[in-house]
């Protein structure tokens, strides 16, 4: 019977027979396939054109819509300017960083920088608290104490700050010689119009006149010295 003879050896199952074909034909197949491919459709091969996937190639036909990625001798000139620009630490302005492109927030304390250059515009001979006919009081000694932040908010600089002013003031007032102190209890970026003035004379009647007359009169010179600050120090 069949199963004898499969038993004996002398005929071979259909398993057995389809385990022991090569696969070099299949291998074989597969190539020629893979071949056919990479030489591009029918059309192509027909007419001598040039063809294939991938991207580095460009002697195809549709090679124009790649980018040009041949090499470019960097002329001397240019080569300099790099190596310049690389050795150049970045540079930063007195509120935004060179880092911060974007203008995103940030914040920078100027407290020292900011009272000084408020004490220089004060105390500056051509900066007057009181002036008028027979009239001129300006500051001879400023001292500034406090707080100063600087801010870029979407690209916008803005310097905030809570100072405490002090200052000696001399001059002449309707034609007389006075002198005296003036306070400032809280001078803020945020209400430049709502700080307080207190003025003391020393001396005689003349003087007194003079405080009385600071203590109002001396607001607008303050406020334009605190706007003096800001754009001062935003641009430097």
């Amino acid at each position: 019977s069949r199963r004898a003879a499969l038993a004996a050896g002398r005929v071979r199952s259909p398993v057995a027979w389809a385990g022991s074909r090569s696969p070099l034909p299949a291998v074989a197949e597969m190539a020629a396939t893979q071949a056919d491919a990479a030489q591009g459709p029918p059309e192509d091969r027909k007419s001598g054109a040039k063809s294939g996937y991938t991207y580095w190639k460009r002697d195809i036909g549709d090679a124009h819509v790649l980018p040009d990625c041949t090499p470019k001798k960097l002329d001397a000139d240019n080569g300099e300017a790099a190596k310049v620009a690389e050795a150049e630490p970045p540079k930063a302005s007195a509120v935004g960083s060179r880092w911060n492109a974007a203008g995103t927030w940030e914040e920078k304390d100027m407290s020292g920088p900011a009272r000084a250059e408020l004490e220089r515009i004060l105390s500056d001979t051509g900066f007057a608290l009181l002036e008028g006919e027979g009239t001129k009081v300006v500051v001879s000694k400023a001292e500034v104490s406090g707080d100063s932040q600087a801010y870029n908010i979407r690209g916008r600089p803005r310097l905030g700050f809570e100072f405490k002013v002090k200052c000696s003031w001399t001059g002449t007032f309707e034609g007389e010689e006075v002198s005296g102190d003036i306070n400032i209890p809280e001078l803020d970026s945020s209400d430049l119009d709502g700080f307080e003035v207190k003025a003391t004379g020393k001396g005689g009647d003349a003087s007194k006149k003079a405080a009385d007359a600071l203590k109002k009169g001396a607001m607008p010179a303050i406020k334009r010295a605190a706007e003096m600050l800001s754009n001062n120090m935003l641009q430097a």
